[in-house]
C-alpha cells in the first residue's frame, strides 16, 4: 500500500458506457445459456435465430417467408439481435457498478509490512512481518504514520487514527485499550500495541468485498414475482402469435412469418425484462454510494417495504454529545459553587459532557482554587451501576491552569493518571473535599438532605427536553446542571418524510419519560418508550412482526444482535461489535444511525422504478400493437388499413416498431441506474404519479417515437 493512498472514487455511468471490459462482457452475455435466467430476453433472441434462418434459406419457411424479402429479413435479425444487446448490456453495466464496489474495498487490502511482536525468554523484539503472514492473537506495534495491517484490537496506548479511506468520515478517531482498529486505517499520532483479532482471509475488508460480491447473486421476491408476470405474459403472447400463424396459413391469408415475430416481441414487455435485473443491481451499488454495504438486494427491497422504523433518540435524532448549558444553584447555593464543583467533578472526565462542563465553567470564570490539589485528587470514575462520577480532594501540592487555555489541552497532558476504579460514596475525611455529579435519582441516595425544590427543578429541566445533572459537595446538593441535547441537522424534517410515506417512526431512549416526551415532540414523534433497554428493541421488532409489519432498525452493540437479526431491514453501524455487524443485513461505514431513513427512502425509489419501468413496458404494447397490426393483413384485407391510425408506411411500419422497441432499452438504463426522481409522499400518491407520468406517457411516447422512426425509413428509402 503506497504511503499517499487516494480516496475510491464512485463508479460513474459514462466511465462504464465506455469501458471495453463492459462491452466485451456484454456481448458475451449473448450466448444463449446466459440469457436462460431471463426468460422474455431468451425468447427474443431465439426470434433472431430463426429470422436469420429465415434471410439464409427462405424456402425452408414457405409459405410464411419470401425469397424477395431477404434484406428485409436481415434487418429484422439485425434489430431482434440488438434489442438483446442492450439487454445484456443494461446488465454489464450494473455487474460492473459492484465490481468497481469491491475493487475499491479491495484497494484497501493491499498487503503491507507490520510490525510484529515476539517475546523470546524476557526479552520482547519488533520483526517485520507481511500482514497476510499475521495471524489472530499476533501483537503488532502501531507507530505514528504506520498503516493498520489487518484488524485489531488497542491493547496499550492512546491515539488517533484516520478511518477515511474506510468511512468517509475525515476527523481522526480516538483510539484507547480495548478500541478496534480496521485494517487499512492509519495511525496519525502516538504509538499503540494491539493485539490481531482475525486472520487475513477474514478481515473487515475481506467480509465487505464478500458482502459486495454476492449481492448481485439472489433474486429479490418482487424480482421473482415480476418475472413471473413477465412469464405469464409471454405464454399469454406465445399462444396468441401461434394462433395466427396456423390461422395464416390455413386461410392463406399470406402473413409474413417475420411480421408476426415482429408483433410477438413487440408485445412482450422486453423493456422491464432488459432492465429488471440492473434496476435490482444498481439499488446495491446507490446505497455503496452513500457507504452503506447491504448483503443482499432482498435488503434494500424490504427497505422500500419498511411499516415502521425503530429509532434510537441518541445518535440518530440527536448528534449524541450533550452539552451544559446551566448552572442552577439550589438553597443558598451560589451559580459560582456549582460551576467550580462541575469544573472539579468533571477534570477526569473526558466524556463529550465533561468537557462541556469544564468549558461552560470556564468560560463563566468558575476556575476553583482548589484546582492545585487535583494532582493528588482521588478519582471516581463513571459507574453504570451507581451512575455518578467524581473527585476527592485531598490537602496537597498541584498545578495551576495555565491563564488563557480554554481548549483543555494542558489539562488533559498534566493530570494525574488515575488507577483502579473507585465507586462514589467512600468515607470523607476532615480534610478532604468530595465532589460528585451524576443522575438525579443516584444523588438523592447518597446526599445527606434534599433541598424541596429540587424533585420540582429537575422535573422542569426534563420537562423541556434537556437532562438534568445534580451535583453535590460533601453529600450536600448544591445545584442541578442542565445538559441539552442537540438535534441532529435535517431531523424533523426527515421524521416528516417518514410519516408522509405512511411509515411510522418509534423512538427508544434510556432517559426519563419528560425528556423522552419533549425530544419525541419536538421532532414530531408519536410513539416512544422511555427508560428502554438494548434488549427491548428485540421485543418491539417481534411485537410489530407479528402483527404483519415490516420493521427497520439501527444497532451497534452485542445485545441488539438478536433484534438485527430478526428485523427485516437492520442496519449495523461500523463501529459497532462484530456481532451486530454479522447479525444485520446492511453495515453503515460511516456508524451514522440517521441513515436508517436514507435506506428506507432508497428502498422505496427502488420499489418505484422497478414499478415505473414495468407500467411503462406494458403500456408501450398499445402503440406497437397499432402499428403492427394494420400491415399483417394489408394485402389481403385493404379494408383493416383504418387501424393504421399513425399513418405508417406498410413497408416500414414493422421496422420501426422494432426500432422503437430496441432503442427504448439504452435510453431508460440512466433511469434504472439512477433510480426515479423521489419525492416522499403517500402510497396512493406515488401510485397515481407514476401512472400518469409512465403509465400515460407509455402509450404516448411510442406513438410519437415509431411515427418519427418510421418518417426517417421513408426518407432515406427515397
Amino acid at each position: 500500500m503506497s504511503s499517499k493512498p487516494t480516496r475510491p472514487t464512485s463508479p460513474r455511468f459514462r466511465s462504464n458506457l465506455t469501458s471495453t471490459k463492459t462491452l466485451l462482457d456484454s456481448l458475451v452475455r449473448l450466448n444463449p445459456v446466459s440469457l436462460l435466467a431471463n426468460p422474455v430476453m431468451f425468447i427474443v433472441e431465439l426470434t433472431f435465430f430463426i429470422v436469420a434462418a429465415m434471410a439464409i434459406y427462405p424456402p425452408a419457411f414457405y409459405p410464411v417467408a419470401n425469397s424477395t424479402m431477404r434484406i428485409y429479413y436481415v434487418e429484422v435479425a439485425l434489430i431482434l439481435l440488438t434489442t438483446v444487446w442492450f439487454s445484456t448490456l443494461a446488465d454489464a453495466l450494473a455487474e460492473t457498478q459492484a465490481k468497481n464496489t469491491a475493487t475499491s474495498l479491495r484497494s484497501l487490502e493491499s498487503e503491507v509490512q507490520s510490525k510484529k511482536m515476539v517475546t523470546e525468554g524476557d526479552v520482547r523484539r519488533i520483526v517485520t512481518t507481511p500482514s497476510t503472514a499475521l495471524r489472530k492473537g499476533d501483537l503488532i506495534l502501531l507507530e505514528k504514520n504506520d498503516v493498520v495491517p489487518i484488524d485489531a484490537e488497542v491493547l496499550e496506548g492512546i491515539g488517533m487514527v484516520d478511518e477515511s479511506l474506510l468511512t468517509g468520515e475525515s476527523t481522526p478517531v480516538r483510539k484507547a485499550p480495548g478500541d478496534e482498529v480496521i485494517g487499512g486505517s492509519r495511525v496519525i499520532s502516538d504509538t499503540l500495541t494491539a493485539r490481531v483479532t482475525v486472520n487475513p482471509e477474514d478481515t473487515y475488508i475481506s467480509e465487505m468485498i464478500r458482502l459486495v460480491e454476492s449481492s448481485k447473486r439472489p433474486r429479490t421476491p418482487n424480482e421473482v414475482a415480476v418475472t413471473i408476470v413477465l412469464i405469464g405474459l409471454t405464454a399469454v403472447f406465445t399462444i396468441i402469435v401461434v394462433a395466427l400463424l396456423g390461422l395464416s396459413v390455413t386461410l392463406d391469408l399470406a402473413v409474413d412469418l417475420s411480421v408476426l415475430i415482429a408483433l410477438y416481441v413487440c408485445l412482450l414487455p422486453t423493456t422491464i425484462g432488459a432492465l429488471l435485473p440492473s434496476i435490482g443491481l444498481s439499488g446495491v451499488s446507490r446505497l455503496y454510494q452513500r457507504k452503506i454495504v447491504a448483503k443482499s438486494g432482498r435488503a434494500v427491497e424490504r427497505a422500500g417495504d419498511t411499516d415502521v422504523i425503530i429509532l434510537d433518540k441518541t445518535g440518530t435524532i440527536t448528534v449524541g454529545n450533550r452539552q451544559a448549558v446551566e448552572f442552577i444553584p439550589v438553597s443558598s447555593h451560589t451559580e459560582k459553587e456549582v460551576g467550580e464543583a462541575a469544573f472539579l467533578s468533571s477534570w477526569h472526565d473526558d466524556t463529550p459532557e465533561g468537557r462541556s462542563l469544564i468549558r461552560l465553567a470556564y468560560e463563566d470564570g468558575f476556575v476553583p482554587r482548589e484546582l492545585n490539589a487535583l494532582g493528588v485528587s482521588e478519582v471516581y470514575e463513571f459507574s453504570a451501576s451507581t451512575r455518578t462520577s467524581g473527585v476527592k480532594i485531598s490537602q496537597g501540592t498541584g498545578f495551576m491552569l495555565p491563564k488563557g487555555d480554554k481548549s483543555g489541552r494542558e489539562r488533559g497532558r498534566l493530570r494525574r493518571k488515575f488507577e483502579a476504579h473507585q465507586e462514589a460514596g467512600s468515607v470523607i475525611g476532615e480534610d478532604e473535599i468530595e465532589i460528585i455529579k451524576g443522575a438525579p435519582d443516584a444523588i438523592k441516595k447518597i446526599a445527606r438532605s434534599i433541598p424541596s425544590n429540587f424533585d420540582a427543578l429537575v422535573d422542569g429541566i426534563s420537562s423541556q427536553g434537556d437532562t438534568p445533572l445534580a451535583v453535590t459537595r460533601n453529600r450536600e446538593v448544591i445545584g442541578v446542571i442542565r445538559l441539552k441535547d442537540v438535534l441532529k441537522p435535517g431531523i424533523r424534517e426527515k421524521i416528516l418524510s417518514v410519516k408522509v410515506m405512511g411509515i411510522r417512526p418509534v423512538m427508544l431512549t434510556g432517559d426519563q419519560p419528560l425528556t423522552a416526551k419533549s425530544i419525541a415532540t419536538e421532532v414530531g414523534i408519536d410513539e416512544y418508550r422511555p427508560e428502554a433497554k438494548p434488549e427491548d428493541k428485540y421485543d418491539i421488532v417481534t411485537r410489530e412482526q407479528a402483527e404483519t409489519r415490516v420493521v427497520a432498525m439501527i444497532g451497534d452493540g452485542t445485545n441488539d444482535a438478536p433484534a438485527l437479526a430478526v428485523a427485516d431491514v437492520g442496519l449495523a453501524m461500523n463501529s459497532g461489535t462484530q456481532a451486530a455487524k454479522e447479525a444485520a443485513n446492511m453495515v453503515d461505514l460511516e456508524s451514522n444511525p440517521a441513515k436508517i431513513i436514507e435506506v428506507v427512502m432508497l428502498g422505496k425509489q427502488l420499489l418505484m422504478t422497478r414499478g415505473a419501468v414495468t407500467t411503462f413496458s406494458i403500456a408501450n404494447d398499445v402503440a406497437k400493437y397499432f402499428a403492427i397490426v394494420p400491415v399483417m393483413f394489408a394485402t389481403t384485407h385493404p379494408e383493416l388499413k383504418v387501424l393504421n391510425i399513425l399513418g405508417l408506411g406498410l413497408n416500414t411500419a414493422v421496422l420501426s416498431a422494432l426500432i422503437f422497441n430496441a432503442a427504448i432499452i439504452p435510453l431508460l438504463i440512466p433511469l434504472a441506474m439512477k433510480g426515479i426522481r423521489f419525492k416522499p409522499t403517500s402510497t396512493m400518491g406515488l401510485f397515481i404519479k407514476n401512472a400518469l407520468i409512465y403509465g400515460a406517457g407509455g402509450i404516448i411516447v411510442p406513438f410519437i417515437g415509431i411515427k418519427l422512426i418510421d418518417i426517417a425509413l421513408l426518407s432515406i428509402g427515397g
